[in-house]
């Protein structure tokens, strides 16, 4: 069954999109402490660039910052190589902790083509369990530290996974998507697995940059929890422009809410084929490891 693409990654961004100011110091709840590491190349054409780092509840993030701090070049000598942070006043809890790379003087470009990262790294931060800083009133969290990625945090190692056998306890996504398309360098192949639809995180989300996109194009996930999915969403962005990640008129998309959810056995590997000239999602079968080389 195939749908009309609802705005996926409006949520992922509304958070990194709003304007925020320092919070000054409070004696009231934790602290935060950590350092950030960019080495990409982002900043050198940024007029004003600066690192927001936020603290929120949940990923993408359902509701506003409950904490943040913007760090300028001026403010720290090795920006944006590694910005050392401290989030104040910090209610006791547990959270997510995300930042990002931006343009204070150009504030309306779009977040997905700027550096993005959370702690420990970006596949922790889009993990429902994984990732979790706990803020308590005895003492400060300190170490919280970790990097900024290009294409919104995409680019993090951890999102480029080769390997088809499943993490300990988990399975693998083995996705391959065919089409009959010839991407360009400034399209992007988007992937999305969600454990409830509509109006859920993500699980799973995998963003291709168009010089890096040939058809068929696998997409594997080895760290996926248990359990069923109830929508499977790719797109093939072209020219990239889409801002949000959402699809328009002129992509090509499939969004896949099958009656029956998808289901992914622990330590198993999932085989499913999305055609997009078809705008279909097969599932293919369910392999056990061994059977692919998996020790």
């Amino acid at each position: 069954m195939t749908f009309r693409a609802r705005p996926l990654w409006a949520t992922l961004f509304a958070l990194c999109l709003c304007s925020c100011t320092d919070i000054p110091a409070s004696t009231v709840g934790g602290r935060i402490l950590g350092k950030i590491s960019y080495q990409g190349a982002a900043h050198l054409t940024m007029r004003r660039p600066a690192v927001r780092v936020m603290v929120v509840v949940d990923f993408p993030p359902s509701s506003g910052p409950l904490g943040f701090q913007i760090v300028e070049r001026g403010e720290q000598p090795n920006f944006p190589a590694q910005v050392s942070y401290e989030l104040l006043g910090i209610v006791p809890y547990q959270y997510k902790i995300v930042a990002q790379l931006v343009d204070l003087a150009e504030p309306d470009v779009a977040a997905t083509q700027l550096p993005l990262g959370g702690y420990p790294n970006f596949c922790a931060l889009m993990a429902p369990d994984q990732g979790w800083v706990v803020v308590s009133n005895d003492a400060a969290v300190t170490g919280a530290d970790f990097s900024l990625y290009d294409n919104a945090g995409t680019a993090d190692p951890c999102n480029t996974s080769t390997s088809v056998c499943p993490q300990a306890g988990r399975a693998t996504m083995n996705l391959v998507v065919q089409s009959s398309l010839i991407p360009a360098s400034a399209d992007r192949l988007i992937t999305a697995l969600f454990p409830t639809f509509p109006w859920t995180s993500t699980t799973s989300t995998s963003v291709v940059p168009g010089d890096k996109l040939a058809f068929p194009k696998t997409i594997l996930d080895d760290s996926i929890p248990p359990g069923s999915y109830a929508a499977l969403y790719v797109c093939f962005d072209v020219g990239g422009n889409s801002g949000t990640g959402l699809c328009t008129d002129e992509d090509t998309y499939v969004l896949d809410v099958p009656s029956s959810p998808i289901a992914f056995p622990a330590d198993k590997i999932v085989n499913l084929r999305v055609d997009l000239d078809a705008r279909s999602v097969t599932v293919q079968g369910v392999d056990d490891p061994a059977t692919r080389g998996c020790q």
